[in-house]
C-alpha cells in the first residue's frame, strides 16, 4: 500500500507573492500621503489668498471717504493714482507713510495697501507669472476689482510650475 504525504505550509513562491502585494499596497499608501500633503499646501495657500483679498476689502469699508475716490474722479473710466489710492497695477508696490500722530485717509488708504501686499508676499507662493495683486476700478460697473494671485495649480512634482499653474481668486467691492 502506498501512502500519499501532504504538503503542509507554504511554499517559497506564495510568501514572495504576498510581499509584492503588500509593497504595491505600502508604496500607495505612501503615495497617498504625499499627495494629500501637496493638496493641504494648496489649499493653505488658497485660505490664505482669500482672506487677504477681503481683509483689504474691509480696510476699504473702514475708509469709505477714499473707497469712493474713482467715482467722483474727472474721468471715472481711468482714474489718477490720486483719485484711486486703493488702485494697484501690481509692478510699484507703496511705500508705508509713517504718520506718527494721525493718518489722513489718503496716508491710511496708502498704508492699507502697503500692509496688504506684504502679508499677500510673506506667505503666499507668488506666481510663476503675472502679477501677485492687482486692484482696479471698474468705472462701467462702479465697484473694485481685488485680484490675488499664487502658484500651486500644478500637485505634480515632475513638471516645473509654469504659469499655467498659477491661480487667481478675484472678489469686487462696491463701495
Amino acid at each position: 500500500m502506498r501512502v500519499l504525504s501532504r504538503q503542509r505550509g507554504v511554499s517559497l513562491i506564495e510568501v514572495l507573492v504576498a510581499i509584492v502585494i503588500f509593497s504595491v499596497g505600502v508604496l500607495g499608501l505612501a503615495l497617498l500621503q504625499i499627495k494629500g500633503a501637496q493638496f493641504t499646501k494648496q489649499a493653505g495657500a488658497r485660505s490664505y489668498a482669500i482672506m487677504q483679498v477681503r481683509s483689504l476689502i474691509d480696510a476699504m469699508r473702514a475708509n469709505p471717504t477714499v473707497a469712493v475716490l474713482p467715482q467722483k474722479a474727472a474721468n471715472p473710466a481711468a482714474p489718477t493714482a490720486t483719485e484711486c489710492p486703493y488702485c494697484f497695477a501690481g509692478s510699484t508696490p507703496p511705500t508705508l507713510v509713517d504718520c506718527s500722530s494721525v493718518c489722513t485717509p489718503l496716508q491710511t488708504a496708502n498704508n492699507d495697501l502697503s500692509l496688504w501686499l506684504t502679508r499677500l508676499k510673506s506667505v503666499a507662493p507668488g506666481p510663476s507669472g503675472g502679477n501677485l495683486a492687482t486692484v482696479t476700478w471698474n468705472a462701467s460697473l462702479g465697484q473694485y476689482q481685488v485680484s490675488a494671485s499664487w502658484s500651486g495649480g500644478s500637485v505634480d512634482s515632475k513638471t516645473a510650475t509654469s504659469a499655467s499653474d498659477d491661480l487667481t481668486y478675484t472678489l469686487n467691492y462696491m463701495p
